[in-house]
């Protein structure tokens, strides 16, 4: 078993018992962001980290924008079926076009897990939720990466 796997479930573990102690509810996106962002050094685990957070927090901003939509126009079906891919569509060009591409599958899962997950009375609150798990799960995968590093071998002469 490599050092990045064991890293993995470390990490996957501490947002868990962390979502267990707060009371916060479901950890999958907090989980998926530290699988997503954890890497085999610190400064590709804070590149994607960064990735991460920036596409996760444009799901949560597009996915508000999907609630208002059905506040707006009522009509559940309809804007899932036209407005959801569209606003899909605007999103990863945003991502693209702030030079985030490798944040843009985090941002369509983001967006589609609150669209399809959210509770029936919460909706901006809910969003923001996931973005502070986002911001959660990379900060495990940061810390696990900081923390267990592989033993650094001596050379001998």
């Amino acid at each position: 078993m490599g050092l990045r796997t064991i890293k993995t479930g470390i990490s996957v573990f501490l947002c868990m018992l962390i979502f267990t102690i707060f009371d916060r509810g479901t950890p999958i996106v907090a989980t998926l962001t530290a699988v997503f962002a954890l890497r085999e050094d610190m400064e590709n685990t804070r590149k994607f980290g960064r990735h991460r957070i920036v596409g996760n927090t444009f799901g949560a901003i597009f996915a508000v924008i999907v609630i208002l939509l059905y506040e707006v126009i009522g009509n559940v079906v309809i804007v899932q079926l036209v407005c959801i891919p569209l606003l899909m569509m605007v999103m990863i060009t945003c991502c693209s076009a702030t030079g985030h591409r490798e944040g843009v599958v985090g941002a369509c899962g983001t967006f589609l897990t609150i669209i399809f997950m959210i509770p029936e009375n919460e909706s901006f609150g809910y969003a923001m939720e996931r973005v502070l798990d986002t911001f959660i799960g990379t900060g495990i995968a940061l810390g696990v990466n900081h923390w267990i590093r592989p033993r650094k071998i001596k050379k001998s002469d």
